[in-house]
């Protein structure tokens, strides 16, 4: 069983670099939603398991990539909204990892609070949408501490030439 791991965690990056492009152009705009994917199913450290969505619009030009958010999580009164500019990392493949930077603002019932945040996303690309996987790494300063946090969602692709 171990031999099997280790030979398919070697073949992994020979799969994921070998992979066909699906296009060429990478110059689209799209819309997400998303679910955090820890909430939803066992619950966070101060609440049950409950609905944490977030929406967001971004643009995505080759090697780059930017979006704004917004997040909901009524459960413990939390709100998020942000920019997140970001690298895509192979641009044109139909599995696509990106790093971005979040700069957002928390909203509480009794202030609001600036946020930063360091994401990594692995999307796989169909021809007009994409699945992600996104874990972040939040500093929340409505608390002051980091908590990571893991999101899943769907994303619509348009203005594709």
């Amino acid at each position: 069983m171990k031999r099997l791991f280790f030979l398919l965690l070697l073949l992994f990056p020979l799969q994921s670099f070998s992979q066909y492009w699906l296009t060429r152009d990478e110059d689209y705009f799209f819309i997400s939603t998303g679910v955090d994917v820890r909430n939803a199913i066992f619950g966070g450290t101060v609440n049950d398991a409950a609905y944490d969505g977030t929406i967001s619009a971004g643009y995505r030009n080759a090697g780059f990539s930017i979006l704004v958010y917004y997040e909901s999580f009524t459960a413990i009164r939390y709100e998020s909204m942000g920019i997140n500019p970001g690298f895509v990392v192979r641009p044109g493949k139909m599995l696509i990892p990106v790093a971005d930077l979040s700069l957002s603002f928390i909203r509480r019932p009794w202030k609001v609070y600036p946020s930063l945040a360091a994401n990594g996303r692995l999307e796989y690309h169909f021809d007009r949408f994409f699945v992600y996987a996104r874990g972040e790494y939040r500093w929340r300063t409505d608390y002051d501490f980091f908590q990571a946090s893991v999101y899943g969602g769907i994303s619509i692709k348009f203005g594709l030439n």
